[in-house]
């Protein structure tokens, strides 16, 4: 099992959205985050193509629990929703889950996905 994450663009929310629903992805948890991070694009002096640390900028956080079988489908589904080709676009991970539990039922691991 894996819990994969991805920040885009809140923009591109809808469009990500559309492209995990054509593939039966049709539960994910969305939050409004802030990131910061290095870039060229926020040089203010100094050398060109110098780095300097950017304010916060607004994105979407995109959580999904899925089958390890199904990683390279829903990563594909995010990236060609999220991507504009310019810098911001986003990222996406995935991470290991070790164990998982429906409180409604019970159902554990890999029956609960």
């Amino acid at each position: 099992m894996l819990k994969i994450e991805a920040v885009v663009r809140s923009t591109k929310l809808q469009q990500v959205k559309k492209e995990l629903q054509q593939i039966g992805i049709v539960s994910f948890s969305s939050f409004k985050v802030e990131i910061s991070g290095l870039s060229h694009a926020h040089t203010s002096g100094g050398k060109p193509g110098s780095f300097k640390t950017s304010a916060l900028i607004p994105k979407t956080k995109i959580e999904i629990i899925c089958k390890d079988a199904d990683r390279d489908a829903i990563t594909n589904a995010i990236s060609n929703g999220a991507k504009t080709g310019q810098t911001g676009d986003g990222i996406i991970y995935a991470c290991p889950l070790t164990h998982l539990m429906k409180i409604k039922n019970g159902k554990t691991d890999e029956r609960a996905v």
